[in-house]
């Protein structure tokens, strides 16, 4: 019985259900080949569409560089304006590093985390300023040629020297004004890219040039009533010293006492006299114009002092120097504009500053023509 119940129902239970199986794997089969074969040919399709955008991008990339050889392999970017000043207040402003940053647009206020390093001395051939910042990048700027009151020349290289240019600054006096005029030119060589920069380095370059010659203008015409200012050293002197004060009605009395006093010294002395009179200021009261004073003048050996007259030896040191010619009563102004000039360019005084009598007033009576150095000395 159990045999039988097994025969008679196994044919339905089994092989009548497989028929579906097999008619739905049928139909699963033909769709999934018409599936793959309508995305063979949508691939063949796409792959084609691809091919063709490739070809065209190609051309066109082989077309433009074919282009770019047809382009200028040098640029030049000037700019040029007149300023109301002498060429020798620019070319100050100009032929020094240490003075750029009261005029070129590129500063921390442009990039606030920008480090610049000078080396070499001021004013120098071979001087060099570098700056490094996330903004303004990495850049190095080289003295190549200076020509006083004419022209200042230098290399400039971006990326740690993978884009470099040569830039000028050229003076030329017009009248008692000056044409100023800036420019940056380089070779781009055979790099497609660099010739098409090229085309806009004047619109990227222009507008700071512009901004810096109106900068220059506004700085140097407002130091166009200043004495020439130079930076220097000055060398280690033996002295002879005489130390006295005096006040606005004495000055002229106390100071040809002191210089009396060490012209005898030296006279019995026999020391020779090599470079001009000063007055070191150690004290100096701007309200009421009282002094304490280092009278002195440099001589060619030591000799043991006597009296209020002794001898000393003045150090090398860095400073800053006005030339004044004028009276000597007129020579406040010329203090003010070093300070100004120290200040700016970033120094600190180092000691008393001194006046250097150039001119002799019993030889030349016209004061305008009396020369006085007035000296700080700076770090």
């Amino acid at each position: 019985m159990k045999v039988h119940v097994f025969i008679t129902f196994f044919p339905g239970y089994f092989f009548r259900p497989g028929k579906r199986y097999i008619f739905v794997y049928r139909r699963c089969t033909r769709l999934i080949r018409k599936l793959l074969f309508n995305v063979s040919q949508n691939t063949d399709r796409n792959m084609k569409t691809i091919i063709k955008v490739l070809c065209w991008l190609g051309g066109i990339i082989v077309l433009l560089v074919i282009i770019s050889f047809f382009l200028p392999r040098t640029y030049k970017v000037e700019r040029t304006t007149m300023i109301k000043a002498g060429p020798e207040v620019i070319y100050g402003l100009t032929m020094n590093f240490a003075q750029w940053h009261l005029w070129v647009p590129w500063t921390k206020e442009m990039d606030p985390t920008a480090v610049f390093e000078m080396k070499g001395p001021a004013g120098q051939l071979g001087t060099s300023w570098s700056w490094n910042g996330k903004k303004m990048g990495e850049g190095t700027m080289v003295s190549s040629e200076l020509v006083p009151g004419k022209r200042v020349a230098y290399d400039l290289a971006f990326d740690h020297g993978k884009y470099k240019s040569k830039g000028s600054i050229e003076i030329e006096q017009a009248g008692d004004s000056c044409k100023v005029s800036w420019n940056d030119q380089g070779d781009l060589g055979y790099n497609p890219m660099a010739r098409y920069m090229g085309l806009f380095m004047d619109r990227m370059m222009g507008p700071d040039f512009e901004k810096g010659l109106a900068s220059l203008k506004k700085v140097a015409e407002a130091r166009s009533t200043w004495p020439k200012i130079e930076e220097l050293t000055v060398n280690a002197q033996i002295v002879l010293l005489v130390r006295d004060s005096a006040g606005p009605k004495t000055y002229a009395q106390v100071i040809g006492k002191a210089y009396g006093e060490i012209m005898s010294f030296m006279k019995t002395n026999k020391l020779r006299q090599v470079g001009a009179p000063f007055a070191i200021y150690q004290k100096y009261d701007t309200t009421t114009f009282f002094s304490v004073m280092d009278l002195g003048i440099p001589v060619d050996k030591i000799a043991a002092g006597k009296g209020r007259v002794r001898s000393a030896t003045l150090p090398e040191q860095k400073a800053v120097m006005a030339h004044y010619f004028g009276a000597y009563e007129k020579i406040g102004p010329v203090y003010n504009a070093l300070h100004q000039y120290i200040k700016e360019s970033e120094k600190v005084i180092a000691g008393a500053p001194w006046e250097s009598y150039i001119t002799d007033p019993m030889n030349e009576k016209d004061t305008a023509k009396w020369e006085t150095g007035v000296v700080f000395p700076v770090k």
